[in-house]
């Protein structure tokens, strides 16, 4: 098992070249949100603007993208209905493909899909899916775990289970996750031929054939809901900017995961890891990456 360092993100961050556009560092697409759970659409929308992103997309019901574009007017809104779950119709899932045929996207789905997930994650992937790559967490992996995806992921996909949904995609307990976490990770990428992030107290990482790596940044103030949909959100930033320069989804989930954990770091110096909130993580992501960036 080998540590992920400082150094080891500094040699992986996506450059930022005086030449560019957005265009040299790829757009996004969210798939997230519900009327239960609108707050996880706005901080992962964040999360991917701050980790890089060209462009971001959010596809979402419009009590979403109500509360998503004043908290961040870059985010490019892709307006869908509601079913009767509260949730995206499952039905829009078709124009949303046909949209980002040719545009070489980053998926991000999961952050609060609610009860239909496993419908909207099915029409979104499977055979000849558009995705340059793709980020899978929260309702997406339940829906991983129930079957309802059919077909070959994305090839670049990172899979980000905290230890219960770890258990329902290996079709175990919890305990057993905890139990032996190194075999759990290295399980996971096996299984679904993915990159897979397991959460937690020194979260591991691994893709099929490649070592374990550990994180070494993070605390117990990253123990509130919103934490992993910053997370998924920067990973899917990090990924837009960093596949175009070479960057394996494997380099990526490995500086995203560090660069969470610094960013709570630096969180709980200013706001104690009881006051800080989730969303306080962006101003230390900002400092975090200042530091790397000189």
């Amino acid at each position: 098992m080998q540590d992920i360092t400082r150094s080891v993100v500094r040699g992986l961050l996506p450059r930022r070249d005086a030449d560019t556009n957005k265009g040299s560092f790829g757009s996004v697409l969210a798939v997230a949100g519900s009327m239960a759970y609108r707050g996880a659409a706005a901080l992962c929308v964040e999360g991917a603007l701050r980790g890089g992103a060209g462009l971001v997309y959010l596809a979402a019901i419009e009590p979403v993208l109500q509360l998503v574009l004043p908290r961040t007017p870059e985010c490019c809104p892709c307006g869908c209905r509601t079913d009767n779950t509260g949730g995206i119709r499952a039905q829009d899932t078709a124009a949303l493909r046909a949209w980002f045929a040719d545009k070489n996207t980053v998926l991000l789905a999961g952050p609060g899909l609610g009860e239909n997930a496993g419908a909207i994650c099915g029409g979104l992937l499977g055979k000849k899916a558009p995705w340059a790559a793709a980020v899978l967490d929260a309702d997406a992996l339940n829906a991983l775990a129930a079957g309802t995806l059919r077909g070959p992921l994305p090839e670049h996909t990172i899979l980000t289970p905290h230890p219960g949904e770890a258990a329902r995609l290996l079709d175990t307990t919890v305990g057993e996750i905890q139990a032996d976490r190194e075999q759990a990770v290295r399980q996971l990428a096996d299984e679904y031929h993915c990159v897979a992030v397991l959460k937690g107290s020194g979260t591991l990482i691994t893709a099929p054939g490649e070592p374990v790596w550990r994180n070494t940044t993070g605390n117990a103030g990253l123990a509130k809901g919103g934490s992993g949909d910053i997370l998924a959100g920067m990973m899917a930033g990090i990924l837009s900017a960093g596949w175009r320069q070479g960057h394996t989804a494997l380099e990526v989930a490995l500086t995203a995961v560090w660069l969470h954990g610094a960013a709570a770091d630096h969180c709980a110096a200013r706001r104690s890891k009881t006051a800080m909130l989730p969303q306080d993580l962006f101003e230390d992501l900002g400092a975090v990456l200042t530091e790397l960036e000189c």
